[in-house]
């Protein structure tokens, strides 16, 4: 075992959440992804969106789930079982349920002004649950904290059992020899191919059987792999091979994207490939980005610390600017793209702005709390 922190993993975190900015801003012109409001262009010149959209969506949660589960270890090696769980409901549960209650009647809103709703956001929140909420997308990007803490929860046992004896140990020696580091990636390859063409994305938790095997089971992958030093060093092994992959993967995925997108096919070999090449796609993107992380991002600067405390914030509440802002220029009468790069600039300005006031509230709420408590001494 090795506790020395793999500082890359913040960096590969905060780098994949502020891409979640232009991701969902790109989707409102592509047919096919879930945001709140869809203007679909046609024809050539969704090809600059498909460029953004198609090498994140295929594999950022999945990178997010496996960078959650290095960083269980961690959480889980500097407390107790019941801590563990404590921490996993203040940070993953309360926020979900803060957003899906405060947050997410707020961007759908928008999503009803555009399509025409006549009323007041308080009009519109009795609207959003019922049985329309699914149609507004729910809880929206905010699944991934449910998730989280489902996962977090089932694996407590089984994290406890490996605390202290020495089954990591045993795994790694496994892990390492030979080319059996390639069992866990094929293992999710297959999951891909044979789940994902028949559940597609529904992000209920309960018989998501695609989400829920494929990002458990790299949940659990990236606890073990900041378990163990060997594992984390054998897996620089397949740096060339992985940048093979994910050229040839991500050359599949944009055929994919453009039949699906630009052309409008629906044939069915396109959802099956998808699965497949997804699976490859992934994985060796994940393989890559530990391989460059490790060697130009395993630094604890002062920018890093910035961004990892603020990156959680801005998950949270990225979508609530990205949909305003969008609807603000959906209608107006200028270049997409121009519309597209003021979406996104806006958008950064106000995650930070909201992260920077949070920042001061908890300051002043801390200083309060400080000030009565020696006032009562």
């Amino acid at each position: 075992m090795d506790n020395k922190r793999l500082h890359y993993v913040d960096w590969l975190r905060v780098l994949v959440i502020l891409s979640l900015i232009p991701y969902h801003a790109a989707l409102t012109y592509l047919r096919f992804g879930s945001v709140y409001i869809k203007s679909p262009i046609i024809g050539m010149k969704a090809i600059p969106f498909l460029i953004i959209t198609t090498p994140l969506g295929d594999f950022f949660m999945t990178l997010l789930f496996f960078l959650s589960g290095i960083a269980s270890y961690y959480s889980f090696q500097s407390r107790q079982a019941k801590k563990y769980i404590k921490e996993r409901t203040t940070k993953l549960l309360l926020p979900f349920l803060f957003g899906t209650i405060l947050l997410c009647p707020l961007q759908a809103f928008s999503k009803g002004l555009y399509e025409g709703f006549h009323g007041n956001l308080f009009q519109f929140i009795p609207q959003f649950f019922s049985y329309k909420i699914v149609y507004y997308l729910g809880y929206a990007h905010l699944w991934f904290l449910l998730y989280l803490f489902v996962f977090s929860l089932i694996c407590v046992p089984l994290f406890k059992k490996w605390q202290n004896s020495k089954q990591i140990e045993k795994i790694s020696i496994f892990i390492t020899k030979g080319n059996n580091m390639l069992i866990p990636f094929i293992f999710i390859i297959l999951l891909e191919l044979f789940l994902r063409p028949f559940f597609h994305d529904s992000q209920t938790l309960v018989m998501d059987w695609a989400n829920d095997t494929v990002y458990l089971s790299i949940f659990i992958f990236g606890y073990v792999f900041a378990a163990d030093k060997c594992i984390q060093n054998k897996i620089k092994e397949y740096f060339k091979l992985s940048k093979f992959f994910v050229i040839l993967s991500l050359a599949l995925l944009f055929f994919i994207n453009y039949k699906w997108q630009v052309e409008g096919s629906s044939a069915i070999y396109l959802t099956i490939l998808w699965a497949f090449v997804k699976g490859i796609y992934e994985c060796s993107a994940i393989i890559l980005l530990i391989c460059i992380g490790d060697k130009y991002l395993n630094n604890g600067s002062e920018k890093i610390k910035y961004l990892g405390k603020a990156s959680f914030p801005i998950y949270i509440f990225h979508f609530l600017p990205v949909t305003f802002f969008t609807l603000l220029f959906i209608n107006i009468n200028i270049n997409i793209y121009i519309k597209y790069v003021l979406v996104i600039g806006l958008s950064f300005i106000s995650v930070f702005i909201i992260y920077e006031t949070i920042s001061k509230v908890k300051l002043l709420v801390k200083s309060v709390f400080k000030s009565d408590y020696k006032c009562s001494k």
